[in-house]
């Protein structure tokens, strides 16, 4: 199922073009209005007065800049967090480790560029003079206001994100920059974190299968797509192909944190992949969007088949999902309900089992 797993992934990427730069957000790296910014390599401290949970309210922030590429890295305690990417071409990639373990984490994602109006006002950070400017956020006209102070070259030396009321939520002030040459290597992120092997790539051995979670493909149809679903537990994908030409495709383990999403349309591109083992305080797969497993008390069949409706969104408030379920946990089934909060026109999707389902047993899914 593994090998079958990373072939997919790779397959879908390629097809829809989804990785090559130029087709991410560039929200996690310095603003920049030039490609000609030059070589520089910054160190800089970022204050944050409401930190989440125990983070630090003040932290060091590295940055490396060549031939339009940047690294940012910030430190805070165990944490490490690390975004490459290209401002002018709106590409960036998060990623994140804690201490000396390997990545645990990768975000990939494109929206609209950012823009940039001159303020007026002038400063002066560790002897770099630079002027301020207001920075536009598409889709984030109501959210904070962000502030960049650019050098004569174009360099970023500070940055700072107001709430609307005026009170700060962030400051960046530089302490050091060196303006010298930079080496590819140092702002291109590493080759691995493209790799799905490495995100998939099991972290423990794994008890026997239960009962109610027997091998099975379900290839589905419905109005506005088509929905196959694999399971060899603990691994599950699903692979969504919408009419317009979208595509949304998920692999996770029932057992870990751990898994890959792709999400490719004429609006969104993104990809996520975790790899880590479930917090005990939230025993959960960022994943998965099953939350749980109420019975509806509806039952009615289906391919020749006897299945029970349940809801497993109970907790979600605007979105729902719904499923069919056999006695041995296979979805002939399956009904999304998007409410009319942050997704007010999309319909709601109804796939059904109408293609196929069969199961598999453990050994022929290897």
């Amino acid at each position: 199922m593994k090998r079958r797993l990373v072939a997919w992934v790779f397959l879908i990427v390629a097809g829809a073009g989804v990785l090559p730069a130029g087709t991410v957000n560039a929200g996690g790296v310095p603003f920049s209005a030039s490609r000609n910014v030059p070589d520089y390599k910054a160190s800089m401290t970022v204050r944050d007065p409401y930190p989440f949970h125990d983070k630090p309210k003040e932290y060091s922030r590295s940055v490396f800049h060549h031939n339009g590429w940047t690294r940012v890295e910030e430190i805070q305690g165990n944490e490490t967090n690390i975004a490459y990417g290209s401002a002018r071409d709106n590409v960036v990639l998060w990623t994140r480790r804690f201490g000396d373990e390997d990545f645990t984490r990768v975000d990939i994602e494109k929206t609209k560029p950012r823009e940039a109006r001159e303020t007026g006002e002038a400063d002066n950070q560790a002897g770099e003079a630079c002027k301020w400017s207001e920075i536009t956020r598409w889709a984030l006209q109501d959210g904070p206001l962000w502030f960049s102070c650019l050098s004569g070259d174009g360099i970023e030396i500070g940055e700072k994100v107001l709430f609307r009321s005026k009170e700060l939520m962030t400051e960046t002030r530089l302490v050091g920059l060196e303006r010298k040459p930079v080496a590819d290597s140092e702002v291109r992120p590493p080759k691995r974190l493209f790799d799905p092997g490495f995100w998939l790539e099991p972290l423990r051995d794994y008890p026997d299968r239960l009962a109610d979670r027997v091998d099975f493909e379900a290839r589905m149809t419905g109005m506005h797509s088509d929905l196959r679903i694999l399971r060899h537990y603990p691994w599950q994908s699903e692979e969504r192909r919408g009419k317009d030409g979208s595509v949304r495709f998920t692999v996770w383990n029932d057992l870990e944190n751990q898994g890959i999403n792709l999400i490719y349309s004429k609006r969104e591109y993104s990809l996520q992949a975790f790899r880590s083992s479930l917090d005990p305080a939230q025993p959960f797969n960022q994943l998965d969007a099953e939350r749980g497993q109420a019975d509806l008390k509806r039952r009615e069949n289906h391919l020749g088949e006897s299945c029970a409706w349940f809801n497993m969104t109970p907790d979600s408030a605007d979105a729902g999902r719904m499923e069919c379920l056999t006695s041995d946990g296979v979805p002939l089934k399956v009904e999304l309900h998007f409410g009319m909060g942050t997704v007010k026109s999309t319909p709601p999707s109804r796939s059904n089992a109408a293609l196929s389902t069969s199961r598999k047993c453990s050994r022929r899914a290897n």
